[in-house]
């Protein structure tokens, strides 16, 4: 009997698509193509549960149930009652139908959501009290309409673990795209002297032990008749038995004491209390840069960019030391600074360069990458 394939689209933010291509290929689907914005992936039943469980680059998972022509409101509608929705979706679901159009003759988002909702309550009847909330994606783009159910429910960066937050915090999938980018290796140190709330050193002793970033948390696919318990069971058994004992050293630092207390409860939630080594300590006695460890591994950090935190002018003595501290260390480190604005990678380390350029909340950043010694 021939497995039954399904067409997924990993959404991430823009930039990291090459890097969420490769972490797909890891999960060896049938296909994986990479586009603008996210990756296009075709797959059995076992690759829909390992993308949730296991990429960690990913920000939603759009499963296609349907193309076809639409040029008429009331003709949508009629095709969407049509559609096996019960197949995909748990019955009395309160479904949420989110529309987009460009170059077509239907362009009233609003009115194609509302048939389509409509089209999908025929199948599945009304919403009962406390059902499942699941979301359906309408693009119609040139007369050519696709539906497709956000399998993941809540974005797919959010891991489980950080419930405690600093200033300017950096989500989880781009911590873990600075970390790769970079070049760690994930077997030598990881320093962070500007650590928040931990997220970088958590993802970073996550991605050096292996643990798989969505093992913590529920999806919405997991309320639906596409979620098989076991099957979910044994990945997440097999992903986490791989899993390495523990990591390098990591050692994290933030002269905010509030900071540090989140990145300890942080790396509590997430396992990792013992791979991490926190410490309340301004940049200037920062424990990963006066007291090294050996070998030379990778100094990772997320600065203040200067926009929400009070202006960039004031900010270029910080960068300015750090670039002091970072030409001290002995041997040869690798960098990776998360930057809003690329002129202050000349006061880190001369020679850095950009690694990639993404999106934050609406704000551009860069990821530079280099070593403290060329």
């Amino acid at each position: 009997m021939m497995q039954k394939h399904y067409d997924l689209f990993l959404a991430c933010a823009p930039g990291l698509e090459p890097l969420l291509h490769d972490e797909v290929l890891a999960l060896r689907p049938v296909s994986a193509v990479a586009e603008p914005g996210g990756v296009a992936v075709r797959g059995g039943l076992d690759l829909l549960h390992r993308v949730h469980l296991e990429l960690g680059l990913a920000l939603r998972a759009q499963l296609t149930v349907d193309r076809s022509a639409a040029t008429r409101l009331d003709h949508l509608a009629t095709h969407a009652a049509t559609l096996p929705w019960h197949a995909w979706l748990p019955v009395g679901a309160n479904v949420t139908v989110r529309a987009h159009a460009r170059g077509s003759r239907l362009y009233h988002t609003g009115a194609i959501a509302e048939r389509v909702a409509a089209g999908i309550a025929v199948r599945l009847g009304p919403p009962r009290a406390g059902g499942s909330e699941q979301t359906v994606y309408a693009r119609i783009v040139d007369d050519h309409c696709a539906l497709s159910i956000d399998t993941g429910g809540e974005p797919l960066h959010r891991r489980g673990y950080r419930q405690a937050t600093a200033k300017a915090p950096l989500r989880e999938d781009l911590a873990r795209a600075a970390l790769i980018a970079s070049g760690w290796d994930r077997k030598t140190p990881l320093v962070d002297p500007m650590c928040g709330s931990g997220t970088i050193a958590i993802e970073g002793a996550w991605l050096a032990r292996g643990i798989p970033p969505g093992h913590l948390r529920r999806f919405a696919f997991m309320d639906g008749p596409l979620f098989d318990p076991e099957r979910w069971r044994l990945a997440r058994e097999r992903a986490l038995d791989k899993a390495l004992p523990a990591a390098p050293p990591i050692l994290a630092s933030d002269r905010d004491a509030g900071a540090i207390a989140a990145a300890n409860a942080n790396a509590a939630r997430a396992g990792v209390t013992a791979d991490l080594d926190c410490a309340c300590a301004a940049l200037g006695h920062a424990p990963g840069l006066r007291r090294p460890p050996s070998p030379p591994g990778a100094v990772v950090t997320n600065p203040p960019w200067g926009r929400r935190l009070g202006g960039k002018q004031p900010l270029r003595p910080l960068y300015q030391s750090l670039g002091t501290r970072l030409k001290e260390l002995p041997g040869r480190w690798r960098v990776g600074l998360v930057l809003a604005d690329p002129d202050f990678a000349r006061d880190v380390v001369p020679g850095l360069k950009s690694a990639l350029m993404t999106d934050a909340g609406g704000t551009k950043i860069y990821l530079f990458a280099g070593t403290t010694r060329r």
